[in-house]
């Protein structure tokens, strides 16, 4: 029986090992879900109001206008840490952090250009830590859209035509 011993030991390493290896690619995904979040925010708040953008983010952490365009710039930083102790060997810990400045170009009041600047890629993952920026806007945009459109609609509308319309 002693001689099974160290085969079990092994074994038992080898699993916790294999669960520490398992949970990098899980961490991984996350990062790369937000990432593919930051890089969508890129074409899909292209055209937002300015209004809208602020309602869904909230106030820029800086603003700074230039005749008719505005540069709205949100901050966000996150640090991420995993520590793991192996008995006899020791700790080992990983440290992955980073922080993103979102700056928003609106130009006679509709974004034009959403930019990333700072230590904000993750592993393989681009522009992960700025995703906490965008992600409420993401969540609700086509409702903010349909909104803005069907505001935009009853503006259009004359009163002959509103009236033309109710007439049916």
């Amino acid at each position: 029986m002693n001689s099974n011993l160290p085969r079990c030991a092994r074994l038992r390493t080898y699993l916790r090992r294999s669960r520490l290896a398992c949970l990098v690619p899980l961490l991984s995904a996350c990062a790369v879900v937000d990432s593919h979040q930051a890089e969508l925010a890129r074409s899909r708040l292209v055209g937002l109001s300015e209004v809208d953008l602020e309602s869904c983010i909230g106030a820029p952490d800086q603003h700074a206008s230039f005749g008719s365009t505005d540069v709205l710039t949100y901050y966000a930083s996150s640090t991420n840490s995993i520590n793991w102790t192996v008995p006899i060997v020791g700790g080992l810990g990983v440290n992955n952090g980073g922080y993103c400045h979102a700056t928003f170009q609106v130009v006679d009041g509709r974004v034009i250009r959403v930019l990333y600047s700072g230590e904000k890629n993750a592993l393989l993952a681009p522009d992960a830590f700025c995703a906490p920026i965008i992600r409420t806007c993401l969540a609700n945009i086509d409702d903010i859209q349909h909104r803005a459109a069907a505001s935009a609609a009853v503006t259009i509308a004359s009163p002959a035509t509103i009236r033309r319309v109710r007439a049916q």
